[in-house]
């Protein structure tokens, strides 16, 4: 059975739940409330991770009972339904009741132990980053950076949810480039897999993208659908980055989430420096950034959808030229450095690229 089925149930699954548990999200009180830095009009159903999970796990169940190679998949494929079910129902609970950042912190440490214990994806090397060429292998530090890495990404795709489209956005590019990676350097079913998941996220976009004849998004990922994305982004990038796949290197790899990684790190660092908790929240994101400064909502997922794809470009070209993984990590990092002196000059100015930021209040 061509494993595209597969693909179209969860894109079509995934859009009908979105209408379809929109009802029960008002019924039980799974809303998103304008309020603080909320500036959406009216109550909109936090449903959208859920129907991502059902739609995506459906058609990767259906995938794996129904053809030869997915059978191969079977346990993979349920520790990662697993490991998101965790991140879904503590997400859930969250939209539901506002729970403390430590439960949300022990469920995603919870999520990655059970994809490293379920014989998932470790981070068991760093590629040759030394001077002398040799891999850096991580050895007893295998599994709590990989945790560290998962909850990392997690966070990362959590705090880039702050616009109509932005966070399914940014996912589905970061799988798109992830699934043509596999493709092109992996034997693995991990091209089937991303590609079944972004399609799962397409039917979500459906009704969470603002287009020319809808306004405002009909539902939102909530805090279960950025943390279920987040959990599958990590899972991915560090799967196609470590033995026995090694389709990209892990500093190529890096490039694959290097705006949400970025964005997030760059946020926290600025919190430190004003005498904060990282984890206060803020109105400080690139995306509060673009939209002060006079871009719309649309101008902004483009511009930022458009640097996401920039940054896979090099991930993919630098395996394909065979870069140093040296020189790849040493690019991000400069990267990096020039986005926070951008971003925080940005803010202090009250100024970026020329342009007067406005007073907050258009971050849909």
């Amino acid at each position: 059975m061509n494993f595209w089925i597969f693909v179209v149930v969860a894109f079509l699954f995934t859009a009908a739940l979105a209408l379809l548990l929109r009802p029960l999200a008002f019924a039980i009180g799974l809303v998103d409330k304008p309020s603080g830095r909320k500036t959406h009009i009216g109550e909109i159903p936090l449903i959208g991770g859920i129907a991502i999970f059902l739609g995506s796990g459906a058609a990767l169940l259906a995938y794996a009972l129904l053809t030869a190679q997915g059978r191969e998949l079977l346990f993979p494929i349920s520790n990662l339904l697993i490991g998101g079910f965790i991140l879904l129902a503590v997400g859930i609970w969250d939209d539901l009741r506002d729970l403390p950042p430590a439960v949300r912190f022990v469920a995603q440490i919870l999520a990655a132990l059970v994809m490293v214990a379920g014989g998932g994806p470790v981070v068991s090397d760093l590629g040759n980053l030394s001077l002398s060429g040799d891999v850096v292998t991580m050895g007893v530090f295998a599994v709590p950076f990989t945790v560290f890495v998962t909850v990392g990404v997690i966070n990362s795709i959590n705090m880039s949810d702050g616009l109509d489209g932005l966070c399914g956005n940014l996912t589905m590019i970061s799988l798109l480039g992830l699934g043509t990676a596999a493709a092109l350097w992996s034997s693995s079913g991990d091209f089937q897999l991303i590609n079944i998941l972004s399609a799962a996220v397409a039917g979500f976009l459906l009704f969470n993208q603002r287009t020319f004849w809808r306004s405002r998004a009909l539902v939102f990922l909530g805090d279960a659908g950025s943390m279920l994305l987040g959990f599958v982004l990590a899972w991915f990038t560090i799967e196609i980055s470590q033995p026995p796949i090694d389709a990209v290197s892990p500093a190529a790899a890096l490039w694959f989430v290097a705006l949400p990684v970025m964005d997030t790190v760059g946020v926290m660092l600025r919190r430190v420096l004003s005498g904060l908790s990282p984890f206060h929240a803020d109105s400080q994101h690139l995306h509060h950034l673009l939209i002060q400064s006079g871009c719309t909502i649309a101008e902004t997922i483009m511009i930022l959808g458009l640097s996401a794809i920039a940054g896979i470009t090099v991930g993919l070209v630098g395996t394909w030229l065979k870069a140093p993984d040296l020189l790849l990590a040493l690019l991000f990092l400069a990267t990096g450095i020039a986005l926070f002196a951008l971003t925080y000059t940005s803010w202090k100015r009250r100024s970026f690229l020329g342009r007067p930021l406005r007073a907050p209040g258009a971050a849909g």
